[in-house]
């Protein structure tokens, strides 16, 4: 089992590594015209929750997601949506400050990784945000 871990997070370091090369050779949007999205995607992702069918009638999809994380089963709608509204808010923070976009990014994804405690799926769940973070900017 601890092999396995072992094999899943030398794996995992190799795609993030070369994930790395591949997207810093990309070019980022500008700093001025990355604020702009990031705010949108931000506004975005602090809507006010869409209505979903439940049980015996209309729950709200934030209801739904907190019923998940209060039952310790695990939501991944939860974690991707947490992950993804950390790393706007922390990019957007470093961009108004003057860093360039790329740096920025790069530098909470490392941030977060950091702060993962080597969990697994909160890598991969990391590495889902990053390649989002790619797509927008």
């Amino acid at each position: 089992m601890k092999r396995m871990n072992f094999i899943r997070a030398a794996l995992f370091a190799v795609f993030a590594f070369m994930g790395t090369l591949s997207l810093s050779a990309q070019g980022w949007l500008p700093p001025a015209e990355a604020i702009m999205v990031l705010q949108t995607q931000y506004d975005q992702l602090n809507e006010p929750p869409v209505p979903v069918a439940g049980n015996g009638g209309t729950i709200s999809k934030q209801q739904n997601i907190e019923k998940y994380a209060k039952s310790g089963l695990g939501c991944s709608d939860c974690q991707i949506l947490a992950v993804k509204k950390a790393f706007v808010e922390l990019s957007l923070l470093r961009i108004k400050q003057g860093m360039d976009t790329g740096v920025a990014v790069d530098e909470v994804r490392a941030l977060m990784i950091a702060g993962s405690g080597n969990n697994l799926a909160m890598l991969n769940t990391i590495q889902t945000a990053y390649v989002w973070m790619e797509l927008i900017l």
